[in-house]
């Protein structure tokens, strides 16, 4: 079990990084929206990840129980590893060059007036459907099966995965909890940071998880 986590958590801290749109938004609803908005964001997050999570690893638990070759799991990094580099060269290429501002999305321009139902849904489909976080998901899940075929030690593998790459998505509204309208400016200034420099982060995290993935992939081959 200890080396199912070992090896994901880096991983779970690249979509940690990589979620900064979502961090984003979870600001936005923590200074505009009540928290409990926030946390059904939150929760819906996390639910995403989960599903996702347990979805591969059970189609990993199918093809080891059908004897098939174990060089899947070096496939699955390597393609994995191969898209997320696709997607930092992408997302390089789309970052605000100097002068220009960031685009702010339509979907966070609605969090001035997002109920707890619309949160809690687009929590998940951010996890669970957004290729990018999709990806990262997978990976993870991959690294886990590939680690540990005992059942258990997956579930606590990925309930530890999880909890790390939620830590960002939910720090706004534990901050917010805790500190109340304090932490307001604090927040503000974090938005403001993150707006601006997201994409380059983006990038340089998908690209590096990328790589390693790429790596591993070929040494599992």
């Amino acid at each position: 079990m200890t080396g199912a986590i070992g090896q994901s958590l880096p991983i779970a801290v690249g979509l940690l990084l990589a979620a900064m749109p979502m961090v984003m938004l979870s600001v936005l609803l923590v200074t505009k929206r009540p928290v409990s908005v926030s946390y059904a964001f939150v929760g819906g997050w996390v639910a995403g990840l989960l599903v996702v999570g347990a979805v591969v690893l059970a189609v990993a638990d199918v093809i080891m129980l059908a004897d098939e070759p174990t060089w899947w799991a070096g496939a699955v990094k390597l393609a994995l590893g191969i898209v997320l580099v696709l997607m930092a060269v992408r997302k390089w290429r789309a970052r605000p060059q100097a002068g220009e501002e960031s685009t702010v999305p339509g979907w966070m321009a609605a969090a001035q007036t997002m109920t707890a139902r619309r949160a809690l849904r687009l929590g998940f489909l951010f996890a669970a459907a957004n290729p990018k976080n999709l990806a990262l998901v997978a990976a993870g899940a991959a690294v886990i099966a590939d680690a540990t075929a005992r059942v258990l030690e997956q579930v606590v593998a990925l309930v530890v995965f999880t909890v790390v790459a939620s830590l960002g998505v939910a720090a706004p509204a534990v901050v917010r909890g805790v500190f109340t309208d304090r932490a307001d400016r604090a927040l503000a200034v974090a938005d403001e940071w993150m707006t601006r420099h997201h994409a380059a982060i983006m990038a340089a995290v998908l690209l590096i998880l990328g790589v390693l993935l790429i790596g591993n992939g070929i040494a599992g081959l």
